[in-house]
């Protein structure tokens, strides 16, 4: 475990000294430090690089955090694709991972704009998708847990109309929100959530039955 984040930590060093593909500090390495009752707590250090290209902006962030007993490392990686004139469209991607003595998670999201009508810039559905998984590793033989989110938004003329989000995963929290911005020109946002679940039934049958469900309204200012 630190022999990997020593690894990590000195091909990070040896970029960020030797211009390995150009890369550049994003800003200074953050570092800072927390006590508890006059005595060292924990400390928390950052070293972010910017590998940017002339199309797509690129972070690489690297940080350790926690006790110096058990530490956790995480490692970061952003790329978002820079504005152009001929380019409606524009995506993302986050890609993550973090780990330490007891477990080890992995996550990323990503996300597309698809721009239409007379004002594509405008006007555009919005797709975007994050996934979670997480692995024990204190525990063995324990299985890994994982959740997978998939949400549209609709924007027409820079106004937000509503959007629509479907999530489910291994813990068996499955779900459906609905959401209406502004309807009827209201300033309220309005949202359905709907929480299912499996459960087995007598004949040994996996059935959807409803856990939760929730409407929320939450009144939005139209002009600031």
């Amino acid at each position: 475990m630190k022999g990997g984040a020593l690894i990590a930590c000195g091909i990070l060093t040896a970029v960020a000294l030797g211009g390995v593909a150009r890369a550049e500090l994003v800003q200074k390495p953050a570092m800072s430090v927390s006590a508890k009752n006059g005595r060292f707590a924990g400390y928390s250090a950052a070293l972010p690089l910017d590998l940017s290209t002339d199309t797509e902006s690129v972070t690489l962030t690297a940080k350790s955090s926690g006790a110096l007993q058990n530490p956790t490392y995480d490692l970061d990686l952003r790329l978002l694709e820079k504005p152009d004139e001929d380019r409606v469209g524009q995506r993302s991607l986050a890609l993550g991972a973090s780990w330490n003595a007891r477990e080890a998670k992995l996550r990323s999201s990503m996300s597309r704009m698809f721009g239409f009508g007379l004002t594509p810039r405008a006007s555009y559905v919005r797709l975007s998708m994050d996934v979670d998984a997480s692995q024990p590793i204190a525990i063995a033989g324990k299985p890994p847990v994982a959740r997978a989110n998939l949400r549209s938004s609709l924007t027409l003329e820079g106004r937000p109309i509503g959007s629509i989000a479907l999530g489910g995963g291994s813990t068996g929290d499955e779900g459906l929100d609905l959401s209406l911005t502004r309807p009827f020109d209201l300033p309220a946002e309005v949202t359905v959530s709907v929480r299912v679940a499996a459960a087995r039934s007598m004949d040994s049958r996996d059935e959807w039955r409803l856990r939760d469900a929730r409407a929320m309204v939450k009144l939005v200012k139209a002009n600031w």
